[in-house]
């Protein structure tokens, strides 16, 4: 029997992919990467594309749905979105599912919830999913905190959030003014303090294992993500593993329950 466990496939401007499996099924959020390169880290996290129930794609920014149409076409592997997001995501050849960014539903044993969240993209959406009574919760690209953001992911047992930007690096880089504030817009990506931030609004006795998604290439640095998590951790007592994802690399797994 597999076990219930999250990898990320890869992370970041590159392309971005988590794998969440199940005892009875699995699931990808987002497929950024080619559809070889996918087929190549499922087999390392011990995965087929047959087992593969869905793939859940977060919006469609290319990073994100890069290797999408292919996959599913090539595997028979549906494609849910929302109406905004499946509008502007290429899929000719495979079957798409509609959702809605305030409704549930269910992969095989996997319970997910779309959430609604703020990024410059059409319907861009998170999720948390339920598995075997272990909840995840999983938000990549949003530009800030909002209720909704902090309600639907607390209680997490495995909590996925970005981290994307280190405000004076980001600062003092070679980006455009246009874009610096494009990025730290309520439409763009969370700093490495805002996604502190909201590690510690939803801390809990529950939450064994804080993962930080989508760090820039240009704009952050593993130690500095992780150092700013743990140190407001610390300031509330809370004993939690962070890891920080290295730009395009598989991490994990990290196993539920």
């Amino acid at each position: 029997m597999h076990e219930s466990f999250v990898a990320v496939l890869s992370s970041g401007s590159c392309g971005n992919s988590t794998l969440v499996s199940s005892p009875e099924s699995a699931l990808l959020i987002d497929a950024g990467i080619s559809c070889r390169e996918l087929e190549r880290r499922l087999a390392a996290f011990g995965e087929e594309p047959s087992r593969i129930g869905a793939v859940l794609l977060t919006h469609e920014h290319t990073d994100h749905n890069r290797g999408a149409r292919r996959f599913c076409r090539v595997h028979g592997v549906p494609l849910y979105g929302t109406s905004g997001t499946l509008a502007l995501t290429p899929h000719d050849g495979a079957d798409v599912v509609e959702i809605s960014a305030r409704e549930g539903f269910s992969v095989g044993d996997i319970a997910i919830r779309p959430f609604p969240v703020k990024h410059l993209a059409a319907e861009p959406v998170a999720f948390s999913l339920k598995i075997n009574g272990a909840k995840v919760s999983i938000a990549s690209d949003l530009g800030c905190l909002t209720d909704r953001v902090i309600r639907e992911m607390s209680e997490s047992n495995l909590l996925m959030i970005e981290a994307n930007y280190d405000v004076d690096m980001l600062e003092n880089g070679s980006y455009p003014d246009f874009l610096k504030k494009a990025i730290q817009s309520d439409r763009g990506h969370l700093s490495n303090d805002s996604a502190s931030t909201l590690c510690t609004r939803v801390m809990c006795d529950r939450l064994k294992e804080i993962v930080l998604l989508h760090l820039s290439r240009d704009n952050n640095r593993m130690d500095l993500a992780r150092d700013s998590v743990n140190s407001r951790l610390a300031e509330a007592a809370a004993k939690v593993h962070v890891t920080p994802t290295e730009h395009g690399s598989q991490n994990g797994p990290f196993r539920l329950g």
